[in-house]
């Protein structure tokens, strides 16, 4: 946050990428909260050219064991097989992702949220 006003007096467009958005426990009034401080923080300018890019979290059970190696709490936020489904990605790698269900709601809420709380911050793209 503070090095955007920096980049956009130096002539720079900005682009903030929420990624990845993990749904745990109090998501929605954690990125509320963080929403809020972009707003209080970023001078006018910056508001004025904002975007952001959404992306909900994929993780991989390759991920997911070398995690339970140095992190393992961690996984307990982000390895949530009854909330997430399989997918291939493009590279053929094997991912899990929310949901599709999970998902859709956890962007309409995203959505909301930013509608909300950053009202002057369009959304590129959410996936």
């Amino acid at each position: 946050m503070a090095a955007v006003d920096d980049f956009v007096t130096a002539g720079y467009e900005v682009r903030l990428n929420f990624s990845p958005v993990v749904l745990r426990e109090r998501w929605q009034s954690r990125w509320a909260a963080l929403l809020d401080e972009l707003g209080e923080r970023l001078s006018p300018a910056a508001r004025e050219q904002a975007a952001c890019e959404v992306i909900l979290l994929t993780h991989n059970e390759g991920l997911h064991e070398v995690n339970l190696g140095w992190h393992p709490h961690a996984e307990d936020v982000l390895w949530h097989p009854e909330a997430q489904e399989p997918k291939r990605s493009q590279n053929g790698q094997d991912n899990v992702r929310y949901r599709r269900d999970v998902k859709r709601r956890a962007v309409a809420r995203f959505r909301e949220l930013v509608e909300v709380h950053a009202p002057w911050l369009p959304i590129r793209y959410a996936f």
